[in-house]
């Protein structure tokens, strides 16, 4: 019997214009975990490139993400303190181990490399499962939540949908790039995943996605790097300053 081809599925950053159908995707896929946003705030985040989705071959989305900058404002001036890593739904690939690895390791060097925040990316994680892969792909838990960032943070989400959200937030620094963009080498290299349970096979595409295009060799590079231990971070290491560095050293 002649096996069948897997089917594709695609990563990109959500583009100007799509905002109904990535609004769409969040209303027919609704979890307890994934706080509500409105079409404005979905639509700001698009327009700044700071939503990724995975699409089938015919365009549907089958996971989203957003990344909220989070502001402070010290002597007059306002500041993205952090970056959050939020409202992340996958829809119609469970069972694929590695979609959510795709997904984090996607926007956190997005933002990393674009658009980084001056303290460090933070996600509120609530969902047991969630916490166990994060964690191995280099995020700690934050103990101490700043009041900025809950306040911020709160500010995204429809006011119907609000909760208290002062734990299990995590956090990802400096220390933690490098295993991300090890993760994402890994997607790029090894595009086939595996269901196992019913031992199908998807095939995970970044061709539609101008990021991969432009960054790819800068994230190989990152992946070879060791900025220290995700379990004894610099806090004083912010990652805006660590990129500008890094950037500087890298295009001479």
């Amino acid at each position: 019997m002649k096996k069948t081809e897997p089917k594709t599925y695609y990563v990109r950053m959500a583009r100007a214009g799509e905002t109904d159908k990535v609004a769409a995707f969040y209303q027919d896929n609704k979890h307890h975990n994934v706080r509500e946003r409105g079409k404005e705030i979905l639509k700001q985040h698009i327009d700044d490139g700071s939503v990724v989705i995975i699409e089938a071959e015919d365009g549907t989305i089958v996971a989203s993400s957003v990344c909220y900058a989070h502001s402070t404002t010290e002597d007059g001036k306002e500041t993205v303190k952090w970056v959050e890593m939020g409202s992340t739904r996958i829809a119609g690939l469970n069972g694929f181990p590695g979609v959510f690895d795709i997904m984090s390791t996607t926007q956190i060097l997005r933002s990393y490399l674009v658009e980084p925040p001056e303290d460090c990316f933070v996600a509120h994680m609530e969902h047991a499962p969630i916490q166990g892969i994060a964690d191995r792909l280099g995020w700690r838990r934050l103990n101490d939540v700043p009041d900025g960032l809950l306040k911020s943070s709160d500010q995204t989400i429809n006011a119907e949908d609000a909760k208290d959200r002062s734990k299990d937030w995590f956090r990802l620094g400096v220390e933690g790039l490098p295993v991300m963009a090890k993760y994402m080498m890994d997607a790029l290299n090894k595009p086939t995943l595996t269901n196992k349970k019913t031992g199908e096979e998807i095939k995970i595409s970044f061709e539609r996605s101008t990021f991969f295009k432009t960054f790819k060799t800068n994230i190989e590079n990152l992946a070879q790097r060791n900025y220290g231990s995700v379990d004894t971070p610099d806090l004083n290491q912010g990652v805006r300053q660590h990129r500008d560095t890094w950037l500087k050293r890298r295009f001479r």
